[in-house]
């Protein structure tokens, strides 16, 4: 989101992170897990994690901790890249089959209207203020960017093209910019593009989506990453009439020019800003890989809490929904036989046990207390 003033956005280095810290929690920056090996058949006896640098050539120093229990938390890609190739290596064999297999994109459309005024002004102000429900199953947001974040102009088609029917999008595209040749070609000039243009977010609740798997890539052979499939189910939408409908009509209204992103008018693929699913909550590991508190089906000790676990197009921002579902599940794990206390906060604004933590008999406030130790890498 590039539409916040300066320090307005909430950033998880000013939420989670900063609490998380405060309660003792090690942050290890620039850091990613790349192998989670159980110790015990189930992860009953802990896991060992494997790190290396994000930042250093060959991801040196590369570290393994041992550890107690884990939460996966590195949201839909990060999660499943990591649960993926732990499955596909035998290392965590036991997960569900289901994992990957019903991803969300909270079935997405961006699109967008650039007003023909030069000296018009929509920069300033709340990145976004509104929403507008035109059916029962469609949410759109209208986005405002802050001034000069001009290179946004890339992503964005120089007209509207609808999808659909028997004449390819590309071709769509073309005859739509050979009726409007100076609209299309004005529009490529980026410069004023933040100041004049409302992007649209459209979100739905239908019911659609794509799989990810990890397979190896014509461009990339030597490495398998993660790719999207589309075997089975409903198939995610790469036009959504009633949005195009609202994009003309908001166009008409103020004396602008409705346009698509530019991976849907000439790729015919859409784009999402909330993927959601992979890890889905489930009653049994048949319907999902998570349990209803977040534990991992086939393994003890090991957690899901992030956009992976959602299991529907939520039509929405994700972000509360992900937070209540973790609040939730930390609710099933027990605290620690030792004195609580409690920030400062928290007796200031009401609300006593909201973030509470265990305190150490050794210290004063338990902070930095329970440090990670790196663990020597075996000789074998």
């Amino acid at each position: 989101m590039v539409g916040c003033r300066y320090n307005a956005k909430n950033t998880l280095d000013k939420n989670y992170l900063y609490f998380a810290e405060k309660a003792g929690a090690i942050v290890l920056p620039e850091t990613k897990v790349s192998k989670l090996i159980p110790l015990g058949e189930d992860g009953s006896e802990g896991y060992e994690v494997y790190t290396e640098r994000t930042t250093s050539f060959f991801g040196y120093p590369k570290k393994i901790y041992r550890v107690k229990s884990v939460v996966l938390s590195a949201g839909v890609l990060g999660t499943l890249g990591l649960l993926l190739k732990m499955k596909e290596e035998g290392i965590l064999p036991k997960l569900s089959k289901q994992l990957g297999q019903v991803v969300r994109t909270n079935s997405e459309s961006l699109i967008g209207v650039t007003l023909k005024n030069k000296k018009a002004d929509l920069s300033h102000g709340i990145a976004i203020t509104s929403s507008v429900f035109p059916d029962e199953h469609t949410h759109i947001e209208p986005v405002r960017y802050s001034d000069g974040a001009d290179a946004m102009n890339s992503l964005a088609a120089g007209v509207l093209v609808d999808g659909g029917g028997s004449i390819p999008r590309q071709l769509r595209f073309l005859i739509e910019v050979l009726k409007h040749p100076i609209h299309s070609i004005s529009l490529l000039n980026p410069i004023g593009f933040a100041r004049r243009t409302i992007i649209l977010l459209v979100m739905q609740t239908v019911d659609n989506g794509i799989e990810i798997v990890r397979k190896r890539r014509w461009i990339w052979p030597f490495k398998r990453t993660l790719s999207s499939t589309q075997e089975s189910g409903e198939k995610i939408p790469t036009y959504i009439p009633i949005a195009n409908e609202f994009a003309r009509r908001l166009a008409k209204i103020s004396g602008g020019i409705a346009r698509s992103s530019i991976n849907e008018a000439l790729l015919d693929i859409p784009a999402t800003a909330h993927i959601l699913g992979g890890c889905n909550i489930g009653e049994t590991s048949e319907t999902g890989v998570i349990d209803l508190q977040n534990k991992v089906y086939g393994y003890q000790n090991l957690r899901i809490c992030d956009g992976s676990m959602i299991p529907a197009n939520l039509g929405v921002n994700p972000s509360l929904t992900i937070t209540a579902l973790t609040e939730r599940a930390m609710s099933f794990v027990p605290p620690k036989e030792k004195e609580i206390f409690n920030f400062k906060f928290e007796k200031k604004w009401g609300v006593i046990g909201l973030f509470s933590k265990v305190k150490n008999a050794a210290t004063t406030t338990g902070a930095r207390k329970n440090k990670l130790t790196p663990r020597a890498k075996s000789k074998k």
